[in-house]
């Protein structure tokens, strides 16, 4: 199947997640910073015609699977059957976090269905056939929370974004009556 694939007709988003997930999977390898690699491979881009540029959309993935990395191991580990992360290929292991960031923290205008047949795509492409399936149920349950896990983040930025009330003295909006109970 993965022969077939000529992944160079694909759309540039593709190829995108594509050269994200070849950088996640380098740097799990060589134990090294996946956002120092994109780095180094985009100036490398830059200086020669034999290197591809990293592209932009590239960064934006790597970057936030390298911030939030600990988070989406946790959310990709709760929803592993019979399986941890650690056991899983690595191969699988890039795919699944570069896919769970763009469903989790990405632009929303990107649909669910859309980040997982493409993350299913790559998982053929690149890995053994048998991983699409736990590939594709995995992100489906991941997706399945994201939107309440969006809703929660925004509510939260917003509360840390609303100023404080100002403190009011209640002693100086109490009227003075003069001594006189109102009760009595």
């Amino acid at each position: 199947m993965a022969e077939d694939a000529d992944y160079r007709r694909r759309g540039s988003r593709y190829r995108a997640r594509r050269r994200a997930v070849a950088l996640l999977f380098e740097a799990e390898l060589r134990d090294a910073d996946v956002v120092e690699l994109a780095e180094e491979r985009r100036r490398m881009g830059a200086d020669s015609q034999e290197f591809h540029d990293v592209a932009p959309y590239t960064m934006e993935i790597v970057t936030g699977v390298a911030e939030r990395l600990d988070r989406i191991d946790a959310m990709i580990s709760d929803h592993l059957r019979e399986w941890t992360l650690e056991r899983l290929p690595a191969v699988d292991r890039a795919v699944l976090r570069a896919g769970a960031w763009e469903l989790l923290y990405g632009a929303e205008d990107l649909g669910a269905a859309t980040v997982i047949d493409q993350a299913v795509l790559l998982t053929a492409d690149l890995s053994a056939e048998k991983s699409v399936a736990y590939v594709n149920a995995v992100l489906d349950r991941v997706a399945g929370l994201a939107e309440h896990i969006r809703a929660a983040e925004r509510a939260v930025s917003s509360l840390d974004a609303s100023p404080e009330p100002d403190a009011v003295d209640v002693s100086e909006t109490t009227p003075d009556r003069g001594g006189s109970d109102p009760v009595g």
